[in-house]
């Protein structure tokens, strides 16, 4: 049930009027959402609910051990009890097909099963499990560290981790942040109605009429059959996918975040135009931020202290990237990508350190190139995420054709995604404003007519492209 279907729609509309009528009772509005967020996660697959379920007791029970634990020692069991048994489903449904595969040369040539080696997997990875996997153990960890006490009951707890708008690819949310808003009774508002309705059309508009479009006339055509396009359809398919991925993702993040305010919870943003990043630190901390801030928080942090040396710091600073990396999935191309984000962000804390001893300042030409060589590499990078293999990769860098003509709604897509995502903040500020100060009615035309647009390109609408993680 994806959030550009009918269905959804269909199933927003009806929890919505469940979730107000009991809104000023706490069990029972808990319990309608918690529901209803079993119901859409079974709609992909109902066997995944035993997963979500599992981890929910789990470390429900955990970190109840952890705040009653009578000394350090079981404290530290109960930690590693949660981390053992989350890391390890996490492990085996996403990472070990790959982890024999990677093995089979030293384990033998026979065909690689699901007997093989007496290991069997499926390979259909449950939908979200990194998203929820990451948030169950923020949960515990913080508890260890005394930065949170333990949910008041088992529902408020099993609500934080199933929570529907955000489930399947975020943002990943705290519970210090998400249970703590349990408590406070929701309020029926027109500003918190507008806002919601605003940042889902958002949201549909970056999924159907960017991303979609760009998938379907630049993107997936040059990728299928790079020999038949020239060099400049190859790198316009580059910088086409890099929107298109920064589109679909940000576009979700919108329609989560309106989704959950619309039931008076408030979500943290995801995305703070990353292309306009003049480093590639920069851009870490300005897209998908729930992720590289929870690495940095439960992964960067623990591994370094202020004392240590710079080679231990840019260590620290590769372990980070490379799980990045690999958070998103399991392949070689994946372990590149970390591996090189890791890499040029090390190079440049050097530039950065010499640059401060030396007291230079940053001139405009400077920042200029500067954004160019950082946009340049994420465009790069992105080719790691898009293409299927080392070998394809290479293609679109030596297999070029005749002039193919790439259609007029492909060059249309990329030119406005461009304007879109590098429009000044004032234009974009007074546009939103313009659009909150409708009267209601108008503003719910407006996002029909929007659906209505979706609806009619809908006949090549791709699946959310971090679903997959």
């Amino acid at each position: 049930m994806a959030f550009h279907t009918w269905k959804f729609g269909v199933f927003l509309a009806l929890v919505l009027a469940m979730f107000w009528l009991v809104a000023k009772q706490r069990n029972r509005r808990t319990a309608v959402l918690l529901c209803a967020s079993y119901f859409f996660y079974g709609s992909w697959e109902l066997w995944f609910l035993n997963l979500i379920v599992f981890s929910t007791i789990l470390d429900y029970h955990c970190g109840r051990w952890i705040a009653g634990a009578p000394n350090p020692k079981a404290k530290k069991r109960a930690l590693y009890l949660s981390l053992i048994a989350n890391l390890g489903l996490l492990s085996y449904f996403k990472y070990s097909k790959w982890g024999v595969e990677l093995l089979q040369p030293v384990l033998g040539d026979g065909e690689l099963t699901q007997s093989a080696y007496g290991l069997a997997w499926t390979d259909m990875v449950p939908v979200g499990i990194s998203f929820y996997t990451f948030q169950t153990l923020s949960y515990t960890v913080d508890i260890y560290r005394g930065r949170l006490k333990p949910a008041r009951n088992f529902w408020d707890f099993a609500l934080f981790v199933a929570f529907f708008p955000q489930l399947v690819a975020g943002p990943i949310v705290r519970a210090v942040t998400f249970l703590k808003q349990l408590e406070i009774q929701p309020r029926f508002s027109r500003e918190r109605l507008h806002d919601g309705l605003y940042r889902i059309g958002t949201g549909l508009v970056k999924k159907a009429l960017l991303a979609d479009i760009l998938s379907q006339f630049l993107v997936d055509p040059i990728y299928a059959a790079p020999d038949e396009y020239t060099a400049l359809a190859h790198g316009l398919a580059m910088v086409g996918f890099t929107f298109q991925i920064y589109f679909d993702f940000s576009g979700y993040s919108d329609i989560a975040i309106g989704t959950a305010r619309l039931f008076g919870f408030d979500l943290d943003e995801n995305f703070m135009a990353p292309y306009r990043s003049t480093s590639v630190s920069e851009f870490w901390r300005r897209w998908h931020i729930s992720l590289s801030t929870w690495v940095r928080d439960y992964v960067f942090y623990p591994l370094s202290s202020a004392r240590d040396k710079e080679w231990r710091v840019s260590l620290n600073i590769m372990i980070t990237m490379i799980i990045i990396g690999l958070w998103h999935g399991a392949s070689g191309l994946w372990l590149l990508y970390g591996t090189m984000q890791g890499v040029v962000v090390c190079a440049e804390r050097a530039m950065e350190r010499r640059r401060r001893a030396a007291r230079r300042r940053i001139s405009r030409p400077v920042k200029a190139l500067a954004w160019c060589l950082t946009f340049s590499f994420v465009v790069l990078s992105c080719l790691f995420i898009r293409a299927d293999s080392l070998d394809h990769i290479a293609t679109l860098f030596t297999d070029f054709g005749p002039s193919t003509e790439i259609a007029i709604w492909g060059y249309v897509a990329l030119a406005v995604s461009f304007f879109t995502h590098f429009q000044p903040d004032r234009l974009e500020a007074w546009l939103k404003r313009g659009v909150l100060a409708l009267p209601t009615p108008a503003l719910g035309m407006l996002l029909g007519l929007v659906i209505g647009i979706m609806m009619a390109v809908m006949s090549h609408s791709t699946a959310f492209i971090y679903f997959q993680f």
